[in-house]
C-alpha cells in the first residue's frame, strides 16, 4: 500500500491544467521489501562465508591430503635410493656402459640407442638424489663428479637435437653453430662415466683420496724432478747437438729425450748414437742422470706413495677398532642394564605384588581393575596352599590308616601262634 501527500479531490485544480505531482512519502511493501532485501543480503554473505569456509576446508584437506602422499613417496624414494641392491644395479649399468663404449668404435644405431638408455638411467639417479639429499648432494666430491659426467654427456646428447631442429638465420646461426662447435670435444667426456665406478667400491676411493692426498708430499719431489731435468737437459743440448741431433738438436727434444730415459727406455742406442759419431763420453751423464733421476727421485716419490697407503690404511684400521670399541660399550651398557639388581628377600606376597604390576599396567587396566585382579589371584593363592594342605593331611591320614592295620594284622597273626 502506497501513501501520498495531500489530498486527491485537488488533483485537478493545477495550473495549466496538468496533473500535480504527486509526492510518495514511503511505501509499506519496500519496507518489507528492504528488511527482506537485508536479511537475504546477510544470509547470502553468511552462506559465501560457510562457502569459503568449506571451500578452505576443502582445501587444506587435499592440500594435506597431497602431503601425506608427497611424504610417503619421498619416503619410498629414500628407501630406493639407499637399498644396496640400487647402488649395484648402477654398478652394473657402469660397467655395461663401459663396454659400449668400448663397442661404439663400430657404427651402429643400437650402440646410440644403448648410450642414450644408459644416460636416462645415470640421469634418473641424480634427481632422485637431489630430491632426497637437496644442497647436501653436492658436499660428497664423487657426487659432484657424477654430476659433472652427467652434465657433460647431456649436453653431448642434446647438441645434435639443437643442431638438427635449430632454425636460426644468417650471423646468428654461425655464432650459436662456433659456440656449439666448441663442445664438440664433450663427447670425449663419456669415457669419464668409468670413474663412476670408483663411487662404489671403497677400496678404489681410498687409493684415489690417498693419491690426491700425497699430492702436496709430492708437489716438492716433482719440483727437484723436473729441475735437474732442466740442468741436464742444457748440458746435454750443449755437449751432444752435433753428435746425435736428433735427439739433442733442440731443447724442446732433449727435455723429451730425457723424459724418455725415465722409463729407462732406449739408452743403450742413444750411448751407440753418440759413441759411433765420436762422443763416448755421454755415458758418464747418462749413468749420471739416470742415478739421480730414476733410483733417487722417482724412487722418493714412489716411498712417498707407499708410506701415505700405509697411514691411510692405519687411519682406516684405527677408525674400524674405534667403532667396534664404541659398538661394544654400547652393547656392554644395554646388557648391565639387562642384568638383575641384587634384591632384598621377599615374602610371596611381595613377589606376586610385584609380578602382578610388571604384568598388569595402568596402561592396560585401571587402579580398580588391577585391585580386584590381585585379590582374585590372592584368593587363588591361597586356596591353592588349601589344597596343598588338605593333600598333605590326607596322605598322613592314609600312613596313620595304613599302619594301623598292619598292627592289627600283626597282633591277630600272633595271637594265632599262642
Amino acid at each position: 500500500m502506497i501513501y501520498y501527500a495531500g489530498s486527491t479531490s485537488h488533483h485537478k485544480s493545477s495550473i495549466g491544467g496538468k496533473q500535480p505531482h504527486k509526492k510518495r512519502v514511503f511505501s509499506t511493501c519496500e519496507a518489507l521489501d528492504g528488511e527482506m532485501l537485508k536479511r537475504l543480503i546477510q544470509k547470502d554473505e553468511q552462506r559465501r562465508i560457510k562457502e569459503q569456509r568449506n571451500s578452505r576446508k576443502g582445501w587444506l584437506r587435499a592440500w594435506g591430503a597431497l602431503q601425506d602422499w608427497m611424504h610417503q613417496l619421498f619416503r619410498i624414494i629414500v628407501a630406493f635410493t639407499e637399498d644396496p641392491m640400487f647402488d649395484k644395479f648402477i654398478l652394473f649399468v657402469v660397467v655395461l656402459n663401459t663396454g659400449t663404449l668400448v663397442a661404439q668404435t663400430f657404427e651402429r644405431w643400437f650402440f646410440s640407442a644403448l648410450d642414450s638408455a644408459f644416460l636416462a638411467i645415470y640421469l634418473t639417479e641424480c634427481v632422485l638424489k637431489l630430491l632426497v639429499w637437496g644442497r647436501l648432494y653436492f658436499k660428497n666430491p664423487w657426487n659432484d663428479l657424477d654430476f659433472f659426467i652427467i652434465t657433460m654427456s647431456l649436453i653431448d646428447f642434446l647438441l645434435p637435437l639443437i643442431e638438427s631442429a635449430g632454425n636460426f638465420s644468417g650471423g646468428q646461426a654461425s655464432t650459436i653453430f662456433r659456440i656449439l662447435k666448441l663442445f664438440k670435444g664433450v663427447r670425449a667426456i663419456r669415457a669419464f662415466r668409468v670413474l663412476r665406478t670408483i663411487r662404489f667400491l671403497q677400496n678404489l676411493q681410498s687409493i684415489v683420496s690417498t693419491c690426491l692426498q700425497s699430492l702436496q708430499s709430492m708437489g716438492a719431489i716433482i719440483i727437484l724432478m723436473f729441475t735437474f731435468l732442466f740442468m741436464f737437459a742444457v748440458i746435454f743440448r750443449e755437449m751432444f747437438n752435433e753428435s746425435d741431433p736428433h735427439r739433442f738438436g733442440t731443447m724442446f727434444r732433449t727435455i723429451f729425450t730425457l723424459f724418455q730415459l725415465l722409463t729407462l727406455d732406449d739408452w743403450a742406442f742413444i750411448y751407440s748414437t753418440s759413441r759411433d759419431n765420436g762422443a763416448p763420453h755421454i755415458i758418464i751423464f747418462l749413468v749420471l742422470y739416470i742415478v739421480v733421476e730414476y733410483f733417487t727421485f722417482l724412487n722418493l716419490f714412489i716411498a712417498v706413495l707407499v708410506d701415505n697407503f700405509q697411514m691411510t690404511i692405519k687411519r682406516r684400521m684405527a677408525s674400524k677398532i674405534q667403532k667396534f670399541q664404541e659398538v661394544y660399550e654400547s652393547e656392554m651398557q644395554s646388557m648391565k642394564k639387562l642384568e638383575p639388581q641384587p634384591i632384598e628377600p621377599q615374602t610371596d606376597e611381595e613377589f606376586y605384588e610385584e609380578a602382578l604390576k610388571l604384568s598388569y599396567s595402568e596402561n592396560k587396566y585401571g587402579k580398580r581393575e588391577i585391585e580386584l585382579i590381585t585379590s582374585y589371584l590372592r584368593l587363588l593363592a591361597a586356596i591353592d596352599q588349601n589344597q596343598q594342605t588338605f593333600r598333605s593331611q590326607g596322605c598322613v591320614l592314609e600312613r596313620l590308616i595304613d599302619a594301623f592295620f598292619e598292627a592289627t594284622q600283626e597282633d591277630i597273626q600272633g595271637n594265632d601262634h599262642e
